[in-house]
C-alpha cells in the first residue's frame, strides 16, 4: 500500500557543498537500512506528511519531536503510519503499521529557554504490534566525551532517511566525519533535506553500528529556504553544518522508559 504524497516536516536541512553526495540505498531489506522507517503523518486534511524514524526494538522507534508534535497546531498528528525499509512509492517490503502511542519531552512542548525546542527535539513511537520478520535493531548508544575521543578525531557518522526532494518513498544515505559535539548536540556536514527529520545518526562502533543521535536541524539560506533542496537554492557553503540531538544518558533513559518520573514528574509527555 503506497502513501499518498504530502508535505514534509521542517525546512531547516541543507545540502552542504561542494556537491550533493547522498546515495540512493536500494538494499532496504538489509540491516541496518531495514530499521529505517518512513513515517506518514496525518493531521486530518487527507494528506500524509513525511518524516523518518528508526526501530530500536520490535515495537519502538525513535524520531524527532517535531515529527510527533506540531508546535504550530499545538497537537500531535491524528495518525502516524510506519513503514520500515520502504523502497519506493509502492514497495513496502515489511508492510506498514499505525503507531499506537507517541511521547515527546515536556520541555519541547513548553520550553524553558531559547534552545529547548532544538535540544529536546526527540521522541518515541510505540507500535501496537511488531513487524514480525524483523529480528535485529539499531542499539541506542550514549557515548561519553571520552568515548567519542577513543573513536578518533575523524569518526564518520551515517544518516539514512526519506528526503522530500527525491522520489516518494526512496531511501537516501550519506556519511561524513563528525565535525563536533557539545553536551546535547552532534554536528556534521552530512547532506540532508526536509523529510530526513528524525533520521538515525549512527556510527560504526567496535561492537557494530550504534545509534548515537537523531537528525533534527540544519541551515537556511537568506530567504529561509533549505540549501540545495528546492529549485533556485544553492548548496550551503563548505564548513557549514547540520546537527542532531545527541544520545546522552538522560535521553537514553527517557527513550527506554518514557513514563519514568524524575523528581516526581515524567520528563516525557504522551501526545498520541
Amino acid at each position: 500500500m503506497a502513501f499518498p504524497s504530502g508535505e514534509f516536516a521542517g525546512s531547516d536541512y541543507a545540502l552542504v557543498g561542494p556537491a550533493d553526495n547522498r546515495v540512493h540505498e536500494i538494499a532496504t531489506k538489509r540491516f541496518p537500512y531495514n530499521t529505517v522507517c518512513h513515517l506518514g503523518r496525518g493531521f486530518g486534511d487527507g494528506r500524509l506528511r513525511g518524516c523518518t524514524g528508526c526501530l530500536i526494538d520490535p515495537t519502538r522507534l525513535v524520531t524527532a519531536a517535531h515529527c510527533l508534535y506540531s508546535v504550530r497546531l499545538g497537537r500531535a498528528p491524528l495518525r502516524i503510519r510506519v513503514a520500515p525499509g520502504r523502497a519506493d512509492r509502492d514497495r513496502l517490503p515489511f508492510g506498514s503499521i499505525d503507531a499506537a502511542e507517541a511521547y515527546v519531552p515536556r520541555r519541547f512542548i513548553k520550553p524553558r529557554g531559547p534552545r529547548d525546542r532544538r535540544d529536546y527535539d526527540y521522541g518515541l513511537l510505540v507500535l501496537a504490534h511488531p513487524f514480525r520478520s524483523l529480528r535485529r535493531f539499531l542499539p541506542l548508544r550514549a557515548l561519553s566525551d571520552q568515548g567519542w575521543k577513543r573513536l578518533g578525531p575523524r569518526v564518520r557518522v551515517t544518516i539514512a532517511g526519506y528526503p522530500g526532494d527525491r522520489p516518494l518513498g526512496t531511501l537516501w544515505r550519506h556519511s561524513e566525519s563528525l565535525e563536533g559535539l557539545d553536551p546535547r548536540r552532534l554536528y556534521y556536514s552530512v547532506d540532508t533535506c526536509p523529510g530526513h527529520s528524525g533520521s538515525p545518526v549512527w556510527a560504526n562502533l567496535p561492537e557494530g553500528p550504534g545509534l548515537v543521535g537523531i537528525h533534527t536541524t540544519g541551515i537556511l539560506d537568506e530567504r529561509g529556504r533549505s540549501h540545495g533542496c528546492a529549485p533556485g537554492t544553492t548548496l550551503a557553503a563548505p564548513g557549514m553544518v547540520n546537527s542532531g540531538v545527541r544520545i546522552t544518558p538522560a535521553v537514553l533513559a527517557n527513550l527506554r522508559d518514557p513514563t519514568r518520573a524524575v523528581a516526581g514528574r515524567p520528563p516525557m509527555v504522551r501526545v498520541l
